[in-house]
């Protein structure tokens, strides 16, 4: 899909990958970039070109992965205790060693090591140090003597900041057995945009929806775990500014449901062959049911729709053949290899075809799906199927079509009941897209009693939110006291980060949160690429009209910047005995989206100093508040800081050089 710098769709092209071919799925990257550029206007500037992939996913899904090496390192005292917990998942083919970076001989050790992996076939290393967060000196030392034999590597501490060996090993470990084939896929693909688009960037989708260069999609392809439905959440959120709700993509074999909350993809911890890894990804629940899944019958109803599929079953939909090869069909109930279940209903003609019945069939069948839809079908052969189905169950052809629909959807009604009630967004909108998301959604909504929204050009949705994709990085360390100095340095980390991978310094956001819970300093930069197809920033009456979405008629803005906008509101509420009045803040950014909102907060705008002198007077003694600060170019969270002294203090260093500042201060 080609997007102009002013969001509009210029061009669109599907092409069906391959495996097969020698440069993998990349083949197919520069034939849908080939159709893609034929269908522009000559001599059109290409200025950026962003890529989704599922490799990543489908290579552990599918075990192809590399034999890796899993090297530990650590005190030499300590070597059982780190055996215990740094090895490979059962899942992977890997070898094992620890090597005491206490030791004078360290090097050649690791070498020794390397050496014997290589003439063995590890194609990878995963290297991970006890306290490598603290101190990665000896874990970047191992890296560089395997690279310098030709091994990839991945570092531990480079993908997690957090303590916790196992799970940084783990982490490690997966990273590296997707490591040389996702290196391969690199090189195709940077070969073949280069050889088309020289000098061009290109940036590569994340699971967290965030983007980031190609090469960091070498270093760390686990980062891109479940990038398909993540930028389709994206795709959704910035081409339709979507807030709360629930959002489900309906494929031909599965479907993806996935959460957003105040604008942006709710995201958890990944887990990756049964282990829990410290890298985030939008929370994506996966059914066994789409709009190609097949009908397995019982005796007098339908007992399950999916999670087999007309495509991995390799059978044509009926809704999809000419009524004319259709005569004489019969309803057949076959078995499928690869399941000891039977009754799937397809239909046989008399030359000895068949062809699957499917929610799509269904649809169409019904004339629910309309003409421009990519599921839309011929609706006569639809019927037909259909009609055969209804026999088989006493029913009349509305009745059966309309029970596939139902079948279909109540995998789903679960799942995304599950998911509102996690994340707090029960009577949410439900938002679809996927050729079959009309049909199923209003089903779903109806039981679930919430409204629902087909999502536009639901078809190219993952590629949308792969254009408007921002720059994003995610860090996180483990603290055990309150330190202001570790969250400016992993401010600053990360911030650097963002911008070495591409991002606009101009447009960069960090934000810090603190998890006292788990003990664990989070920051997150966000920040567009300077050539990125930018979603549409919203005039003064449009942030105004969204805040008061959020806040109620009374919203008005008190601080706004070139980049964010900050709104309060008066609520007032009586009791028997007095009135009360909260004042709720909100922080847009300048395409509506929410970043920041209490319920109830004190807003104090000023100078630097004339805010923190109202602070002073308004902390105290005891534990301080949570306090964000707003300026023309930044937005933090102080979440993190209790101390009053050392709040006050940090808020001092770093807004110091500001002209006028917004401090919003949390209430009770």
């Amino acid at each position: 899909m080609a997007l102009g710098l002013d969001g509009d769709i210029l061009a669109i092209s599907h092409v069906p990958t391959t495996h097969a071919h020698a440069q993998g799925v990349a083949a197919g990257v520069l034939e849908a970039l080939e159709r893609l550029l034929a269908a522009l206007p000559p001599e059109t500037p290409v200025l950026l070109v962003a890529h989704s992939t599922t490799q990543a996913t489908n290579a552990l899904l599918e075990g192809d992965t590399a034999q890796i090496g899993v090297l530990a390192l650590g005190e030499g005292r300590d070597e059982g205790r780190i055996r215990k917990v740094t090895q490979a998942p059962a899942g992977l083919h890997s070898r094992w060693a620890f090597v005491a970076s206490d030791r004078s001989e360290f090097a050649a050790q690791v070498q020794a090591v390397l050496n014997d992996w290589q003439r063995a076939g590890v194609e990878a290393v995963a290297i991970s140090e006890a306290f490598g967060v603290d101190d990665p000196q000896q874990e970047r030392r191992a890296g560089e003597l395997a690279r310098e034999i030709g091994l990839p590597v991945t570092l531990g501490s480079d993908l997690s900041g957090s303590y916790g060996l196992e799970m940084r090993t783990v982490s490690a470990a997966i990273n590296a057995s997707i490591l040389p084939t996702m290196l391969r896929t690199a090189q195709h693909v940077r070969a073949a945009v280069g050889t088309r688009l020289p000098g061009v960037p290109l940036l590569i989708m994340r699971g967290d929806g965030g983007a980031a260069s190609l090469q960091a999609f070498e270093e760390t392809p686990l980062h891109t775990v479940v990038s398909g439905p993540a930028a389709s959440l994206g795709g959704a959120i910035l081409r339709e500014g979507l807030m709360d709700g629930v959002f489900f993509e309906v494929g031909g074999t599965s479907t993806n449901v996935g959460a957003i909350k105040d604008g942006r993809p709710v995201l958890k911890y990944m887990t990756v062959l049964g282990a829990p890894t410290g890298l985030r990804a939008a929370d994506i629940r996966i059914a066994g049911v789409a709009g190609g899944s097949l009908v397995r019958l019982g005796r007098r109803r339908i007992e399950e729709v999916g999670p087999r599929s007309a495509h991995i079953a390799g059978l044509p939909y009926a809704s999809f053949a000419a009524p004319e090869l259709l005569q004489g069909a019969r309803l057949v109930e076959v078995s499928l290899p690869g399941t000891p279940l039977g009754g799937y209903a397809v239909l046989e003609v008399p030359d000895g075809t068949r062809y699957a019945i499917t929610p799509t069939c269904a649809a169409n069948a019904l004339g629910a799906i309309g003409t421009t839809g990519r599921a839309f079908g011929n609706e006569a052969s639809a019927r037909v199927a259909l009609t055969l189905l209804g026999e088989r169950l006493g029913a009349s052809m509305a009745q059966a079509a309309t029970a596939v629909l139902e079948a279909s959807a109540e995998k789903l009604v679960t799942l995304v009941r599950d998911l509102a009630k996690e994340h707090g967004l029960q009577g949410m909108p439900l938002y679809g897209g996927g050729g079959a998301a009309s049909v199923l959604g209003p089903v779903i909504a109806r039981r679930l009693g919430v409204p629902f929204q087909a999502v536009p050009h639901a078809d190219v949705i993952s590629s949308i939110g792969a254009a408007l994709a921002v720059i994003r990085v995610e860090r996180e360390r483990s603290v055990t006291r309150q330190d202001p100095t570790i969250a400016d340095l992993l401010e600053r980390e990360v911030g650097d980060e963002a911008v070495r991978l591409g991002a606009d310094p101009g447009s960069l956001r960090v934000e810090t949160e603190y998890l006292p819970q788990e003990g664990r300093l989070r920051a997150v930069a966000v920040g567009a690429h300077p050539l990125s197809a930018q979603t549409r920033v919203l005039d003064a009456d449009e942030l105004n009209a969204q805040a008061r979405l959020v806040l109620g008629d009374s919203a008005q803005l008190v601080f706004g910047g070139k980049f964010h906008s900050l709104f309060t509101a008066a609520h007032e509420t009586r009791g028997l005995v007095r009135r009360s009045v909260k004042r709720p803040a909100l922080v847009l950014d300048q395409c509506g989206v929410r970043l920041l909102r209490f319920e109830n907060a004190q807003v104090l705008t000023g100078t630097p100093a004339e805010v923190l002198a109202l602070l002073r007077h308004a902390l105290g003694t005891q534990t301080a508040p949570q306090v964000a600060a707003l300026t023309p170019t930044r937005l933090r969270d102080f979440a993190h800081l209790h101390d009053p002294q050392a709040l006050v203090q940090h808020l001092h260093d770093s807004l110091r050089l500001e002209h006028q500042v917004a401090l919003i201060v949390r209430q009770e």
